[in-house]
């Protein structure tokens, strides 16, 4: 068993404005959006049965998705700030994702990221995830990339756990949900040359024949 909780008395309680900082000064989290000005909090709870897969055939569980891949690392000095990762700290922990999962990050087709809504961690997001993707493809904007946050609010210590349950139900439905309050790119983020397109309305989950799959960059 797998769980995280957040429990917010107030829609702001942990996050309060300040210019730079991760607070929304609007009460929206506009994740990717030139609008953006930081996220605002939520309460949420999470609670996941995870299993060997093996374990869970033999047993005839109904298996939701698979883990294919996990990266972990810490940039430590190399750190952006005290709590935002550098793009090359964070791409190798993208890349260590990909190579342990086995499969061609061209058949990965969604992406729920970490996304804040803050102008420093953004755009630091996308560089590092085209960054990890350039290693091995040229493909411009296939993959969808959308946040939670926007939905929901920061869970804080629930937050990657929210993340993969939207994910998991997206796939169990075959539709990509909305990441919402996006109009215009943050003119940091150069999307057109990236990987990359943020999803701005609920689309069929389609694919070329392979399963689908898709990453999370929870950085919780």
């Amino acid at each position: 068993m797998a769980g995280g909780v957040s429990l917010q008395v107030s829609r702001n309680d942990a996050f309060f404005y300040q210019e730079g900082g991760i607070g929304s000064g609007d009460g929206h989290c506009r994740a990717f959006d030139a609008k953006a000005s930081g996220t605002v909090s939520g309460s949420g709870l999470v609670v996941l049965v995870l299993k060997r897969l093996e374990d869970a055939i033999r047993d005839g569980d109904q298996i939701h998705a698979i883990i294919r891949g996990v990266g972990i690392n810490n940039d430590g000095s190399e750190k952006n700030s005290f709590t935002a990762p550098n793009v090359d700290g964070q791409a190798e922990c993208i890349v260590e994702a990909i190579e342990m999962s086995g499969v061609d990050p061209e058949t990965i087709t969604y992406i729920d990221a970490h996304g804040t809504g803050t102008d420093l961690g953004d755009p630091i997001e996308i560089a590092a995830l085209t960054k990890a993707y350039r290693a091995y493809t040229k493909k411009k904007q296939f993959c969808a990339i959308g946040s939670v946050k926007t939905n929901i609010g920061h869970l804080v210590t629930a937050g990657g756990l929210a993340s993969l349950v939207k994910t998991v139900l997206a796939m169990k439905h075959r539709v990509i949900p909305p990441s919402l309050n996006f109009e215009e790119p943050n003119p940091k983020i150069d999307f057109i040359n990236s990987p990359f397109y943020v999803n701005t309305k609920l689309s069929e989950w389609k694919t070329d024949g392979f399963p689908l799959r898709q990453v999370l960059v929870p950085l919780e």
